[in-house]
């Protein structure tokens, strides 16, 4: 269509002036030609105008696509920078948040290590602790099994037996019966009619004696003083709660009730006292069967050696008739020797005789047991054993955590008498003071090596430090733990 449109264009001036030059002697056509001539110019113009802006408009389009192409490369490049330098910031940023994360990790890593050392070192701690505390209440419940009148307000007669007791127990129920019997155990202040005022004495009574039986019953060297206290708070309480009734119980009853409770107590501390001296007879009956048994041991032992010996001096006499001069003195010296050991086995048959004899002798040791009792604190006993070391073993058994070191062993001819010398020059050391039986003072090992040797024996050697190796090594591995 543009193709026609521009042929039509360059023709259509020929055409004019073709009809201009037929119609010039026409002035109207002449007219019209010249009209139309201006016409064609016209269109000419914006013809050409048009084809001007279509033009300009391609020049545009293929600058403006030149531009669109730069500018595209631009943004791709700006895109690509971009992309870099975010890429570049989202690694730094990794990087750093990882350094973060690391030194985060390192720190916690660092605290949970330290957490754990001591959690460790307060697990070490508390197992401590509880070996302390379990040790604490073995201490505690051997010092209330031990400390049997220490700690009450109730007397006890050691005088008299346990059976004594519960006859004073029962006299002191009669006096009871009596004290109710007579109207004595409860004062009346009411005037309530008789029937009413019985019936209040009786319920009265009634409470006071339930309460009181169980208590009583139930009394050991433990809770005598508890029971003291809940006797009298029951006396208290019945009387504030039956006074609006006007009738109150009197204090011989009181007094009765808690007379009943220190006999019944009394009755207990004994029977455990007996009990004790019982155990202390059998045991002093074991030990002494032991130091038959030792010496009998030893007698027999003895008896070998010497028809050994003896058989020996035998051989060696009939070797001596048949021998030369040469060999007779060998057999002499040889026959010597073996005559010089009858000596010694019979000073030993005679020192086991003795013993065997003077039941009193024996060896008075002074140990210690640092790592059960403390410092400070020595056993003072006595063993009629041969072998006084077998006794200290046995002390050393199960009952104790560590062994007993020995300070000294020293011999008497009446080994009694020198333990009770000592236990009664430090009596007021001790460490039970009811028991007497319980040989442990606290005092120090020169005070009783300046007692034994200016009075006793001069010659004893004392040993001033206890060896006291399991528990020094226990000390020491505690320490390193910690």
């Amino acid at each position: 269509m543009k193709k026609e449109y521009k042929i039509l264009l360059y023709a259509y001036p020929f055409i004019i002036v073709i009809s201009i030059l037929a119609t010039v002697g026409v002035p109207l056509f002449a007219l019209a030609d010249v009209a139309f001539l201006v016409l064609y110019y016209y269109i000419l113009q914006k013809s050409f105008s048009k084809l001007n802006i279509i033009k300009n408009a391609d020049e545009y389009a293929a600058f403006t696509t030149a531009n669109a192409d730069q500018r595209v490369q631009d943004a791709k490049a700006a895109a690509e920078k971009m992309r870099k330098e975010t890429e570049d910031s989202c690694a730094q940023k990794l990087r750093t948040v990882e350094d973060q994360i690391k030194d985060k990790r390192e720190h916690a890593a660092q605290r949970a290590r330290a957490a754990e050392l001591e959690l460790e070192h307060k697990q070490k701690c508390v197992a401590q602790l509880n070996i302390e505390i379990r040790d604490l209440k073995d201490e505690i419940e051997v010092a209330q099994r031990e400390a049997v009148a220490v700690s009450s307000s109730v007397p006890v007669d050691y005088d008299i037996s346990s059976a004594e007791y519960k006859d004073k127990f029962a006299l002191a129920q009669l006096n009871e019966k009596e004290c109710i019997s007579s109207n004595n155990a409860v004062s009346v202040y009411s005037d309530a009619p008789q029937s009413v005022v019985n019936a209040n004495v009786k319920q009265i009574l009634r409470c006071f004696n339930s309460e009181t039986a169980a208590i009583i019953k139930n009394v050991t060297t433990r809770n005598i003083d508890s029971a003291r206290s809940k006797i009298i708070k029951s006396f208290e309480m019945l009387n504030r709660i039956f006074a609006p009734d006007g009738v109150e119980l009197d204090r011989q009853l009181l007094e009765i009730k808690l007379e009943q409770l220190n006999c019944m107590y009394g009755n207990q501390v004994m029977a455990e006292r007996e009990k004790e001296e019982q155990r202390a007879i059998r045991e002093q009956m074991l030990e002494e069967e032991k130091v038959r048994r030792e010496i009998e041991r030893e007698k027999a032992k003895l008896d070998k050696e010497e028809r050994q010996f003896k058989n020996e001096i035998q051989k060696l006499m009939t070797y001596l008739h048949k021998a030369d001069d040469i060999e007779k003195q060998l057999y002499v010296d040889k026959i010597k020797e073996l005559e010089a050991k009858l000596g010694l086995l019979e000073q030993d048959r005679k020192n086991v005789l003795d013993r065997e004899q003077n039941t009193r002798a024996g060896f008075v040791y002074v140990i210690s047991n640092i790592g059960s009792f403390g410092e400070n604190v020595y056993k003072i006993g006595m063993t009629r054993r041969l072998e006084p070391m077998d006794r200290i073993k046995e002390l050393s058994s199960a009952s104790v955590p560590f062994e007993f070191d020995v300070h000294a062993m020293i011999f008497s001819e009446d080994a009694p008498a020198l333990e009770t010398a000592l236990h009664r020059q430090f009596d007021d050391r001790r460490i039970n003071l009811v028991n007497s039986r319980k040989e442990f003072f606290r005092v120090s090992l020169s005070e009783i090596e300046k007692v034994v040797k200016e009075n006793h024996n001069a010659t004893v050697t004392f040993t001033a430090v206890a060896k006291a190796e399991e528990y020094r090594q226990t000390v020491r591995l505690l320490e390193s733990e910690q």
